[in-house]
């Protein structure tokens, strides 16, 4: 089976779409699974974004389109309607620039692990703490990130995942990284202590995150093999670089990641196709159409 992974969204829920629809098509597979690393941008309305959001927002239109998916137009709905013809609904666990306790009011009133948060069920997030079967793997989903605050790693969560026996999932999928895996611009190590923890573990086959906006991998730590997603689509600037680095808002390559359950393969994306799927002149339906 073939399950691909999408990095961080930050709103841009076209793109993605997009993105795998297109990777069907020019791969010539069939995904059985769509998963996604957190930081979807889940917010029910504008008013609740966090300041970061709202700042990135401004400068990065396509973050918005999460909103468009929860009051579509016709034509909108049209083209994310194709789209679920082809492409599996997407899973996506926590980041930290989601409406944390938006997602729990919707866990709550449908008592479910798993649940959608749109009209059309494209994007279904995972409680964490849950290990789902996926295509056939044990999937363990555990988001946020270990950090002080609201942000923090869910503590309940995290126990559940750690009373769970070695090698009890097959694939683990985090928001956060494992300690050590990278340094951010002032030198620093990047990652969360908690989750080395938890991989050296658990031992899955596999593991993949975000949360950083690079892709980062492979790396090993026993039996379990690592990758960070690039973020989906990169601003079109950010205060480190004014110029403009992805005016078109296109996808980012190494933002998605496929698996093939049979071989335990897994690889990057960074086909030049990708440009492809483009914010500046994205048309879901009209894209989608011509993948068939």
């Amino acid at each position: 089976m073939k399950v691909a992974f999408v990095g961080d969204v930050h709103g841009c829920v076209l793109h993605a779409l997009g993105a795998v629809a297109l990777l069907q098509d020019r791969r010539g597979i069939g995904l059985d699974a769509v998963i996604q690393v957190g930081d979807l941008g889940a917010y029910p309305s504008l008013d609740r974004f966090d300041e970061s959001s709202r700042r990135f927002w401004r400068d990065h239109p396509a973050q918005g389109d999460f909103f468009r998916l929860l009051d579509p137009s016709p034509s909108f709905a049209e083209g994310v309607r194709l789209a679920l013809e082809r492409v599996p609904s997407v899973l996506f666990v926590s980041g930290n620039h989601e409406d944390h306790d938006w997602l729990a009011s919707l866990h709550e009133a449908a008592g479910a692990e798993s649940v959608p948060v749109d009209p059309f069920g494209a994007y279904r997030h995972v409680a964490c703490g849950n290990v789902v079967e996926v295509a056939g793997q044990r999937v363990a989903f555990l988001g946020l990130v270990e950090a002080p605050g609201k942000m923090d790693l869910d503590e309940s969560a995290y126990a559940r995942l750690m009373a769970v026996e070695p090698g009890g999932v097959d694939v683990l999928v985090t928001h956060d990284g494992p300690y050590g895996m990278s340094r951010d611009r002032q030198g620093s190590v990047q990652g969360s202590g908690k989750l080395l923890r938890l991989i050296e573990h658990l031992q899955p086959r596999l593991h993949v995150s975000g949360h950083y906006h690079h892709a980062n991998g492979p790396r090993r730590y026993g039996r379990t093999t690592s990758y960070a997603l690039a973020q989906l689509v990169q601003p079109k600037a950010t205060r480190w670089e004014p110029e403009p680095i992805n005016p078109g808002q296109r996808v980012t390559a190494g933002s998605v990641g496929l698996f093939d359950t049979g071989t335990g393969d897994f690889e990057y994306v960074c086909d030049e196709w990708l440009a492809d799927v483009r914010g500046d002149a994205l048309d879901l339906a009209e894209l989608v159409t011509a993948t068939r």
